[in-house]
């Protein structure tokens, strides 16, 4: 614990005179979940929680734009009043018009049919909008904790000492390897029941068996069809061998 306040103690100028973590809210009263947050100057970036809270580095006279699709695009300028307290924030709800709709002459009078004759131009998304930061996908809520953990030198320090940066790398690793896993799953189980032979209740054991091998995520993220084909034919040879021997 001595260490811990020692430790505060010589970091905690630096974090006063230096960079300073913001601390901020969007107050709406439609889903505040997700909203983009980006420091304009500082070129930092963040989204909001499930409450509409976040949090960002930020100096005075930074410009913060916040986005989404829901609402219309904002600037704040920030005060040494917002760095010393809370800056809440009231966005602006945005009424997005659509395209011109194109409806078939001849309807059947059945809406489920009917409606599927009805076609715009295009979808209404975050790109076609051309929000800021509507390339950058959200973090997962691994990923969100390991950020907060991190957010201040103080926190950074802390939980580094403590472990639990390390315990909660752990579970951002284990997210995307999961994620892998069920990606492969979706796109390739015809292949490993009917191509490699693999019974189709053991499918997901081989998968996880895939996903021990250093390549897996590599060659997944390659999102080359023919490469994680390979791997996976190459991978229940094995498989198969080793439950053939077990037996």
């Amino acid at each position: 614990m001595r260490i811990y306040i020692l430790i505060i103690m010589i970091v905690f100028p630096v974090l006063v005179f230096g960079q300073q973590i913001l601390n901020g809210e969007v107050s709406n009263s439609i889903d505040n979940d997700g909203i983009h947050v980006f420091n304009k100057t500082y070129q930092k970036y963040t989204i909001t929680d499930e409450n509409g809270l976040f949090k960002i580095p930020a100096r005075v006279n930074d410009t913060l734009v916040f986005s989404a699709i829901q609402y219309k695009l904002t600037s704040v300028v920030i005060t040494s009043e917002n760095i010393k307290e809370k800056l809440f924030v009231l966005l602006e709800e945005q009424i997005n018009e659509l395209d011109e709709v194109f409806i078939k002459p001849k309807l059947s009078g059945n809406l489920l049919s009917d409606t599927k004759s009805i076609k715009t131009k295009k979808q209404i998304t975050a790109q076609t909008l051309r929000l800021p930061n509507a390339h950058v996908v959200p973090p997962s809520q691994p990923e969100r904790r390991l950020i907060t953990a991190k957010s201040t030198i103080v926190d950074a320090l802390i939980n580094a000492l403590s472990g639990r940066t390390k315990r909660l790398k752990k579970q951002v690793t284990l997210y995307k390897k999961t994620k892998l896993e069920d990606e492969v799953f979706s796109s390739f189980k015809e292949h490993i029941v009917y191509t490699f032979y693999i019974p189709e209740d053991k499918v997901y054991d081989f998968i996880f068996f895939a996903s021990e091998d250093k390549l897996f995520t590599q060659i997944v993220n390659t999102k080359s069809e023919v490469l994680i084909y390979e791997f996976l034919e190459s991978k229940s040879h094995q498989y198969l061998k080793i439950n053939k021997d077990e037996k």
